[in-house]
């Protein structure tokens, strides 16, 4: 009977200790999988999308006129999104998503849980009383989406090899010995 309570007691410290992380990361990841399997065979709402505009700079792109299929996610403020769609033009990003209410949920339980857990009041009043940002734009400061296209006309193949052959030898052959050192 001791051996089953300690066994017990110790699967329980080690759930406590990590396991509730990797239940919590398997149970996302699973939402993650069920959501691109409903994206990919087209079961979602087509009135739910949200478009996201990214505010980017690249002059020598060509406009695309019409969406793409794309697949990834992204997390804005308390809410995961699934990416559907894409379109890009010179200076906007464009990218069609169906919001992931199941991961949404999963996440917002994991931060009041670890809020929980270590004494963090949850109530939204204590969360105001943070210190505001300075400064005359500090509303709109946000970071910009910095895209790099790569030439691959440019780039060597992998099993490519330079060799450099000098035709000449580097040395000067002076006739002669040196000049003297003078003091």
């Amino acid at each position: 009977m001791r051996k089953l309570l300690a066994i017990f007691l110790l699967i329980t410290h080690f759930f406590n200790w990590g396991g509730y992380m990797l239940l919590q990361n398997y149970m996302v990841a699973r939402a993650d999988r069920h959501m691109n399997e409903l994206i990919s065979h087209d079961l979602y709402d087509p009135n739910s999308l949200v478009e996201l505009k990214v505010k980017q700079n690249v002059p020598g792109i060509n406009e695309c006129s019409d969406y793409r299929n794309v697949s990834g996610s992204i997390q804005l403020r308390n809410a995961c999104y699934n990416y559907v769609k894409l379109k890009f033009t010179r200076d906007t990003l464009y990218v069609m998503c169906v919001p992931n209410y199941q991961k949404t949920k999963l996440i917002d339980n994991n931060v009041i849980y670890a809020k929980q857990i270590n004494d963090i009041p949850t109530d939204k009043k204590s969360n105001d009383t943070s210190v505001k940002k300075g400064g005359t734009d500090s509303k709109y400061d946000h970071p910009q989406l910095l895209i790099n296209f790569l030439h691959f006309d440019s780039i060597p193949p992998r099993g490519a090899v330079k060799v450099y052959i000098l035709a000449a030898s580097p040395f000067i052959p002076i006739p002669g010995q040196p000049p003297e050192a003078l003091s």
